[in-house]
């Protein structure tokens, strides 16, 4: 892209699945030495990704997104979290950062997604610090608290439940546990983030 990384900026990381190749005896075969591949997990690794803002040299080709007044963006402000509207990255919709300096960064209009990240921040502020990566127990928790949130205050007509339903049965399958198990884990967490949020917005 001709773009490179600004001096003293940190990446945040996301977790990729690590696949490996093995060679299988197809089942059920008249020659025995017939084989197939078969693509398998073997575990995850961390890749660092750096926000648009955090680079520069040659001019984006794309713009970024313009984010409407989404509900409970005071709470954002209030905290001093910094939220901005970044180009569509491809593979994810926004992102939190933490630190001294509080970001939500967005490619996504979607309220849904904003909540998310809310969710994570707020999280962090009832934990100490988040684990770095898409930790699942954190992503269940996000997910879950940004739904009820959808349901509560949301305004988007449109709704969320089965793409969270998704969300939330990968990161469980990535935990071992059935999504209602996973969800019933959470609960007090995702319980402690919507009241840190509500009642600050009452």
């Amino acid at each position: 892209m001709g773009r490179y990384i600004k001096k003293n900026e940190k990446a945040f990381y996301i977790l990729a699945p690590r696949i490996v190749r093995k060679e299988q005896e197809e089942e059920n075969q008249e020659n025995p030495e017939t084989r197939c591949e078969k693509h398998i997990c073997v575990g995850f690794f961390p890749i660092p990704v750096f926000a648009v803002e955090q680079t520069q040299g040659a001019k984006l080709e794309y713009k970024k997104i313009e984010l409407p007044d989404f509900p409970l963006i005071e709470n954002a402000k209030a905290w001093g979290i910094d939220v901005k509207g970044i180009a569509f990255q491809g593979k994810f919709f926004g992102y939190y950062q933490s630190g001294e300096k509080e970001k939500i960064r967005l490619d996504s209009p979607s309220e849904k997604v904003f909540f998310h990240e809310l969710s994570h921040s707020v999280h962090a502020k009832i934990i100490g610090k988040l684990d770095p990566g898409q930790n699942p127990k954190q992503e269940i928790v996000a997910e879950l608290a940004a739904q009820v949130l959808a349901q509560l205050v949301g305004t988007e007509m449109e709704s969320s439940i089965g793409n969270s339903y998704e969300y939330i049965q990968k990161y469980a399958t990535l935990a071992k546990k059935d999504v209602g198990v996973a969800c019933l884990s959470v609960v007090a967490d995702v319980e402690k983030i919507l009241k840190l949020i509500l009642d600050q917005r009452s």
